[in-house]
């Protein structure tokens, strides 16, 4: 599956958003209301999809205007979850480590177009003098280096390498500003130059220049405290036993400055904020605001900038940055209106995440902007299928291949999900027929077929074009 098809919806849902009708600053901004309506979308999106538990907070200007938690973060011992419940941060935290290379850059010790192993010594990425990978290359995902990433369950009692050693195995696929392509290993990569370049560990690095002056207490986000793990959510699947929460391994990456970070949902809150506000979170400076915009431009003609996806709203005329974030069992998601100066992001101890690539598919972030804004919220019309025999959706789990993409189709609850290998969004399926399903909340069709009643392929059909994947074996 091409990027290409994926990044479609984007548009497709937001051009279908009606035109906002003042920025937050001006609208008439209802905090009770918006309480409401968030608590029972909230509460409805857990039960119908089976997600233990929510932490979420809500940024609008300069402040965290409502910060929550639903749910059970041990569902064996019905523990509920709180505002101070630890989640993954996954990917979502991608654009704190570009904010930290973006720092030393301001600081003269490193230029964006510089190639990277001037500054990695004896862990140098095999690439070509005639194109070096720089750290544009690197933090836009375009640097066409090795893709990938590792993780070990944690009573495996294995560890994963360690930044140098999965960087220095680092080489060229293709070269840089060939293709865009989703890369792990470049952020595991970005996270070890800025120990390298500003020789402070990382996680002191991360926490002495980004957090503690955006007033976050936290004190160990890569390496959690034994405090720390007592306020942890255990990971949970949504698909198992049609739609009750089934416990999965804990697991540790490699790659943890692309996401394997341990925070709260009202602590990503205030970066957010600084990213909506010119670098500054409550008068205190964490990047120039021509930083900010550079983490805010898109690349080489796509859409994503340094650790953020750009989406505009031809609509509205407002820009919005988003994230989402994964490892087993949990999930994260920030979205920002750069224009709006309005934001959510919240954190789940489920591999369903209720957004999916486009951001505001989900009810949820579709409400939470339009509230924020001081707009007029509106449910939208819930997109229904027909049922479909069990054994029948069974027979469409699998992994599907084009080229160098995979989707994998899995169960969540009663129904099919679909999801892009590399991406931390996973989007349900509504069938239209036994065989030909409409990703929720769009346009795009995914049929599957096959010869000799096996299913061999699957169909993306999505603005006129239509492509194969071939089912793994």
């Amino acid at each position: 599956m091409t990027r290409r098809y994926i990044r479609l919806l984007s548009a497709m849902a937001l051009l279908a958003l009606p035109a906002s009708t003042a920025i937050a600053q001006n609208g008439q901004f209802d905090l009770e209301r918006t309480r409401t309506v968030l608590s029972r979308l909230i509460e409805k999106t857990l039960a119908d999809n089976g997600v233990p538990s929510m932490s979420i907070a809500l940024v609008r200007g300069d402040s965290v205007v409502w910060t929550a938690a639903f749910g059970y973060v041990n569902m064996h011992t019905r523990t509920p979850a709180t505002t101070e419940t630890l989640y993954s941060t996954g990917s979502s935290f991608k654009s704190v480590t570009a904010t930290a290379v973006m720092q030393l850059a301001e600081q003269g010790k490193l230029k964006l177009d510089d190639p990277i192993n001037k500054y990695l010594g004896e862990s140098q990425v095999k690439d070509s003098s005639s194109k070096p990978v720089t750290f544009t290359h690197l933090l836009s995902h375009w640097s066409g280096l090795t893709n990938g990433a590792e993780t070990q369950p944690i009573w495996s009692r294995k560890l994963p390498k360690t930044l140098d050693g999965f960087t220095s195995a680092l080489a060229w696929v293709r070269a840089p500003e060939t293709k865009w392509e989703y890369n792990n290993f470049a952020y595991g990569t970005a996270g070890l130059l800025v120990q390298k370049i500003s020789g402070t560990e990382y996680e002191k690095y991360i926490v002495d220049n980004i957090l503690k002056p955006l007033g976050v207490t936290t004190p160990h986000p890569v390496y959690p405290s034994p405090d720390m793990v007592e306020r942890m959510a255990l990971p949970y699947s949504a698909g198992g036993n049609f739609g009750k929460p089934m416990p999965v391994e804990q697991v540790h990456f490699d790659v943890y400055p692309a996401g394997d970070i341990y925070l709260t949902a009202d602590d990503m809150a205030h970066y957010l904020i600084a990213q909506l506000n010119g670098g500054v979170y409550h008068g205190n400076r964490i990047l120039s605001e021509q930083s900010v915009r550079e983490m805010h431009k898109e690349r080489f003609g796509g859409d994503y900038g340094f650790g953020f996806w750009m989406v505009h709203d031809t609509v509205s005329g407002h820009t919005l940055i988003h994230h989402g974030g994964a490892i087993q069992g949990q999930r994260a998601f920030l979205i920002g209106d750069l224009d709006a100066k309005v934001g959510l992001y919240y954190m789940t101890n489920s591999d369903f995440l209720p957004d999916a690539t486009p951001p505001a598919q989900s009810e949820i972030t579709y409400a939470a902007l339009k509230l924020l804004r001081g707009e007029k919220y509106v449910p939208r019309p819930e997109q229904k299928g027909i049922a479909v025999d069990e054994k029948l959706l069974n027979s469409y789990v699998g992994t599907y291949e084009i080229g160098r993409q995979t989707v994998v189709v899995s169960r969540i609850g009663k129904a099919l999900a679909f999801q892009q290998t590399g991406q931390s969004t996973i989007t349900e399926l509504v069938a239209e027929t036994p065989s030909r399903f409409l990703l929720k909340g769009n346009k795009i069709s995914i049929s599957f077929e096959g010869d000799a009643g096996s299913i061999d392929r699957l169909v993306v059909e999505a603005g006129g074009q239509r492509q194969v994947a071939t089912r793994r074996k």
